[in-house]
């Protein structure tokens, strides 16, 4: 057998640290010099507009809205779409606690659904056991950059009359049989804040191929502003409640330089993922996520599996991170939104305990979603980033392999 583990004093894998490089280069300081030298930052229009364009042929939709961050473009597109207070929307509690935030923000009431332990991605049979009279949208989180069953979730949208809203916040340059993530349902949402693929340092924006849908996302985005000239000032309509998520120049700049990166990004971030799954797959107990036919990831870190017993899935991650490696534990910040504070006391206010009355008829059995809470026992997540050298990817591979053939055999 090879040396010790590092947690018995052997000698650790992984000698330097991951390879993490400054992700803003000369190309993101051209763009904010031309941005600022433009004169105009403040959106609508301008450089934001060029960059909305850009996105629009890159995602390979009709319509893209620039905001500020993913929770507003979940947010724009839930009220695009016509949701509206008592409106039931489906999603998943493993996720990040904006995509129920947006929905919360409109004073509709949050539906949970399992996920497909195998996929880690929200189910579509569990979802299609929860569309009642009062359902308007469902929310498909392509999580860690995974495709959700795209086919199957548009084909319930289309029998029971519910929008298919696919949150992408995680998963920019991602396919599904060929097309885009985010060109598929009816709208999407991501975000650009600094730990996606791409990155403004903050920021999202809605896509959709719906005039209608763009229009309103459009105007509540800029709190119902018209802005082409053609309402002067004193007159603006104001036809409905909206809220100021602009997003400006700056984010403009910086977001088109890191839009040129993408492709190569996602091809970097997949030839790590190919190889965790060519040398791991062997591994006893070590079971990495089947990805949905026609589905092409763009990656984050993968939530692999551990299933056996002994020793536990917290001995060997102690035992990876002692070799140096860089693995990690949770799923999303709060691991299952069912089982926070929030959802089980459904705690809409900080100073008050009153529940809304949207948020009165229902009640959540934190026990619901036993596939979400079996993922958070078991999984084990293995490092992706595209910064990251072939060394590190070795490092890493190696580390595993070590750990599994002292504890696992």
């Amino acid at each position: 057998m090879s040396d010790k583990l590092a947690l018995n004093g052997g000698p650790r894998t992984k000698q330097t640290p991951y390879t993490l490089t400054n992700r803003y280069g000369e190309e993101e300081v051209v763009e904010l010099r031309l941005a600022l030298e433009s004169g105009k930052l403040m959106g609508p229009g301008g450089i934001v507009e060029e960059f909305e364009g850009e996105l629009a042929q890159v995602f390979e939709v009709k319509h893209v809205v620039t905001v500020t961050s993913g929770t507003a473009a979940l947010h724009t597109a839930l009220c695009a779409l016509g949701v509206a207070e008592g409106d039931e929307v489906i999603t998943t509690p493993m996720t990040d606690i904006g995509t129920v935030a947006a929905i919360l923000a409109l004073h509709a009431v949050p539906v949970f659904a399992d996920i497909d332990l195998e996929t880690r991605l929200i189910d579509p049979e569990a979802v299609g056991g929860k569309i009642g009279s009062h359902t308007k949208c469902v929310i498909t989180v392509h999580m860690s950059g995974m495709p959700c069953d795209m086919d199957t979730f548009m084909a319930l949208g289309a029998e029971s009359g519910v929008k298919i809203l696919e949150d992408c916040a995680q998963a920019h340059g991602g396919t599904y049989k060929g097309r885009k993530l985010g060109s598929i349902g009816d709208a999407a949402g991501f975000s650009m804040n600094e730990s996606k693929q791409m990155t403004t340092g903050d920021g999202g924006f809605v896509t959709t191929n719906d005039d209608d849908t763009a229009r309103i996302a459009s105007l509540f985005r800029d709190k119902t502003y018209i802005r082409d000239g053609s309402v002067g000032r004193g007159g603006q309509p104001i036809p409905f409640f909206a809220l100021n998520y602009r997003a400006n120049g700056l984010h403009a700049a910086v977001g088109r330089a890191q839009l040129a990166k993408l492709p190569a990004l996602v091809a970097r971030r997949r030839e790590i993922a190919a190889r965790y799954y060519v040398e791991l797959g062997d591994l006893a107990d070590l079971h990495l996520p089947r990805i949905v036919d026609g589905g092409d990831p763009s990656w984050w870190p993968i939530a692999a599996r551990y299933t056996g017993t002994e020793p536990t899935r917290d001995a060997l991650v102690q035992a990876l991170h002692a070799e140096g490696l860089t693995i990690s534990t949770g799923m999303s910040p709060a691991n299952n939104i069912l089982r926070t504070d929030l959802v089980q006391a459904k705690r809409y206010y900080p100073l008050t305990a009153e529940v809304p009355a949207f948020w009165r008829d229902i009640d959540y059995d934190p026990d619901s979603c036993p596939n979400v809470d079996e993922l958070q026992r078991t999984v084990i997540r293995l490092p992706v980033d595209e910064r990251y050298t072939d060394e590190d990817i070795d490092d890493t591979i190696a580390g595993v392999r070590k750990v599994w053939a002292h504890m696992i055999g």
